[in-house]
């Protein structure tokens, strides 16, 4: 639609913008006009989008799509471009406007005397003409004609772009990699899109067919094979075999066609092409990306190093030091927590894991406190996976901890070390909640603790596997390789818990869970009767405990009534209701307030992934919004508009990014419609998260598939077969 630009909203660094429009175009949907500043006829609404155009001197052609918002609809905008009048009033208007640098009102004024109804189509084919204005000299000329070029060329990438649903965003990043040559590559070599981040074969495909480029050209090919390879490590797989790559890309290479086009020796022909371009590794009948693959492998390998490190400095007479520990700390282990001690302090790798109640905080202290008393001289280092973790661990052992990411120099989550030569100082890590870990962060881990130096892993293993591909604490406990201490005993204390018992009945196939204060099963027969009641016990428990000791955990982000985001969208309203008092800021479609409760979904500098705070203010800066977030650890952040994208609300959160948490009371919604995602382990890690009450929401038949369902650790990950034959091939070569 016709629109003109009224005013800045917001603009980003990056060139994420929020703006008023304003059009006579009545398609504009009613909930969508801002009636608070209309002084004329026309319709007023926000746009949001990337590069958008900020002059009111032409009338813009903007096309997107309606986002929902509290405060009404937004356009998303897709595509957007100047409509340059050609009459010699607009096009001076245009030319004034400052869009094109190089050319003032004065400047505008001098070429339009000169060039008449002809200024644009000089401008665009002949541009050298413009030498002859009084003014333009030839580093003048060279600015404007830059100006020009870009502005021109981002639009022609944007409209050609907008029927595929690429974003003004990717449109800029595409601009950004290829600069001038942009829209040719486009549409003579699409392909090469794929090797941007973010642009997904899919999207590809359909701008390449739409090219008629060829579609048995090679890199059709090479985007196919990896783009199946990288959707299996979405799902935690760090390879497919080979005839499952050669299935999928079949289905995807000759999707939309009516005969075959590509045949699966072609495509068998095309991985071996990839073999050699080192971009995935075929082992045997395993296809690899390559990293994950060296992410493998080298962990393998210095988990061996590990295990048989020669020179490793015991600890003598443990069992004494020991009874010293328990004397000191007026607490005695029982057999399984000292033999837990003593395996731990006597290795260079070794792994301790236990369920809930089963003395793995306890068992810590006691090796930390002789391990130092030892050798106190020596470096400790504790780490966990996230932020809220890392504070758990620091609590119960009396000791700095941090995430893991900090302590390796990861800023963001592109796993990439500030310092990728720098081995770690410590002489003995801890990583506790290890059952986060994926592949890659393992590899980066084990890669930077220094010879010599000494690794404890602690975490429960029947916990969710790592989001991200492997499973690697299953791994190195299958292998056998690895010392382990196992932690079954369920403390007198623990074993009163309805929450540790129903724990460990889940974890052994048990339905028969016992129910009382303290653990209790709310029947619904849908979703929309579990929203509502979730909604009711969620508003119940936080007016006896407080917002910040309940916590709702949901099996699904998106999808369905109960899903996270359905949820933080209807309790955010009411427990933190808009009133003219509260400041607002809009990111996106979503409008967060002071006193929402928020998550850091990204891991930053100064803050982590998982982190929880409150918004506790907003303030104008450099006609930019600052918002105010204090953490749960004391500390207020600064978020500028651009930032607030990595926060979310945090009412409600997935089972599986609560990993390494601990809540007061917890509200778990289980349904049949969860079924895809209904396991032992799952409901397992939702149970022990809670430390006062657990409240189950949701249908019987739910309950017992997820109890019964078991198929943890079904990932394709070979880290443990690598164990043992490295191990193996090893000790031979040593005894050789």
């Amino acid at each position: 639609m016709l629109c003109r630009y009224e005013r800045t909203i917001f603009k980003s660094d990056k060139g994420f913008c929020i703006f008023a429009y304003s059009t006579s175009d009545e398609s504009v949907p009613k909930e969508a006009r801002n009636r608070s500043y209309c002084h004329d006829d026309k319709i007023h609404f926000t746009a949001i989008g990337y590069h958008l155009i900020a002059t009111d001197a032409v009338e813009v052609e903007l096309d997107g799509a309606w986002e929902n918002s509290k405060h009404g609809l937004q356009l998303s905008v897709s595509m957007c471009k100047e409509v340059v009048p050609r009459d010699q009033a607009g096009i001076l208007a245009y030319l004034s406007s400052g869009i094109i640098k190089g050319i003032g009102p004065e400047t505008a004024k001098a070429i339009v005397a000169r060039f008449g109804d002809k200024t644009m189509e000089v401008l665009e084919k002949e541009p050298d003409k413009l030498l002859s204005v009084k003014g333009i000299a030839q580093k003048k000329l060279k600015a404007i004609i830059k100006s020009y070029g870009e502005t021109k060329a981002l639009s022609d990438l944007m409209i050609y772009l907008a029927p595929f649903g690429v974003s003004m965003k990717k449109v800029a990043m595409i601009r950004e990699e290829f600069g001038d040559n942009s829209l040719r590559i486009v549409k003579t070599d699409p392909f090469q899109l794929c090797k941007i981040k973010g642009f997904g074969f899919m999207t590809v495909d359909s701008v390449a067919r739409k090219t008629k480029v060829s579609l048995k050209h090679p890199l059709r090919y090479s985007g196919a094979i990896n783009y199946v390879l990288d959707e299996a490590r979405v799902s935690g797989h760090l390879f497919l075999s080979v005839d499952e790559t050669v299935g999928q890309c079949y289905e995807l290479l000759n999707m939309g066609c009516d005969d075959e086009v590509v045949s699966e020796e072609e495509i068998r022909q095309a991985i071996s092409n990839e073999r050699v371009e080192s971009r995935i590794y075929v082992e045997g009948s395993r296809v690899y990306l390559s990293y994950e693959r060296m992410c493998e492998v080298k962990s393998a390998k210095r988990i061996v190093s590990m295990i048989l490190q020669e020179g490793f400095t015991k600890i003598d007479d443990l069992d004494s030091k020991i009874d010293n520990a328990e004397r000191t700390l007026h607490q005695r282990l029982a057999p399984s927590q000292r033999n837990a001690v003593k395996l731990c302090l006597s290795h260079p790798i070794s792994i301790m894991t236990g369920g809930p109640g089963s003395g793995k905080t306890t068992t810590l202290r006691f090796i930390l406190d002789i391990y130092k008393a030892a050798f106190p001289a020596n470096e400790v280092l504790l780490a966990a996976p996230t932020g809220r973790a890392s504070r758990r661990m620091a609590e119960q052992t009396g000791m700095y901890a941090s995430t893991l990411h900090s302590a390796l120099g990861l800023v963001t989550d592109e796993d990439s070390p500030l310092n990728d030569k720098e081995l770690l100082s410590a002489d003995l890590v801890v990583v506790d909640e290890f059952s986060m870990v994926d592949m890659r962060l393992a590899y980066i881990l084990l890669d930077r603790i220094k010879s010599g130096a000494q690794l404890i892993i602690v975490g429960d293993a029947d916990q969710l596997p790592s989001v991200g591909a492997g499973n690697v604490l299953r791994e190195m406990i299958r292998s056998e390789k690895v010392p382990t201490a196992v932690l079954e005993t369920v403390f007198r204390q623990a074993s009163n818990s309805r929450i540790i018992t129903n724990a460990y009945a889940i974890n052994h196939n048990d339905t028969h869970l016992q129910f009382g204060d303290d653990f209790q099963f709310l029947e619904v027969q849908n979703s929309e009767e579990a929203a509502q009641l979730v909604i009711k016990n969620y508003l119940q428990e936080v007016s006896l405990h407080g917002i910040e000791d309940v916590q709702i955990l949901s099996p699904l982000r998106k999808r369905g009534a109960v899903a996270a985001n359905a949820l933080n969208e209807t309790i955010r309203d009411l427990v933190n209701p808009p009133n003219n008092l509260k400041k607002e800021v809009k990111c996106g479609s979503r409008v967060f307030r002071v006193g929402d409760r928020i998550m850091q979904t990204a891991n930053r500098i100064n803050v982590s992934n998982g982190d929880v705070g409150v918004i506790t203010d907003m303030k104008k800066e450099d006609d930019e919004t600052i918002t105010c977030v204090r953490l749960l650890d004391g500390r207020t952040l600064q978020y500028t508009q651009e930032m607030l994208e990595d926060l979310e609300f945090s009412y409600c959160t997935t089972i599986h990014k609560s990993q390494g948490q601990e809540y007061p009371v917890i509200i778990v919604p289980l349904l049949k419609e969860h079924y895809i995602m209904l396991r032992r382990n799952l409901l397992y890690t939702a149970v022990t998260r809670a430390k006062s009450k657990v409240i189950l929401i949701g249908q019987k038949q739910a309950v017992f598939v997820a109890i019964h369902k078991c198929d943890v650790g079904q990932r394709n990950t070979v880290l443990a077969d690598r164990i043992v034959a490295y191990y193996n091939r090893e000790l031979s070569r040593r005894v050789a």
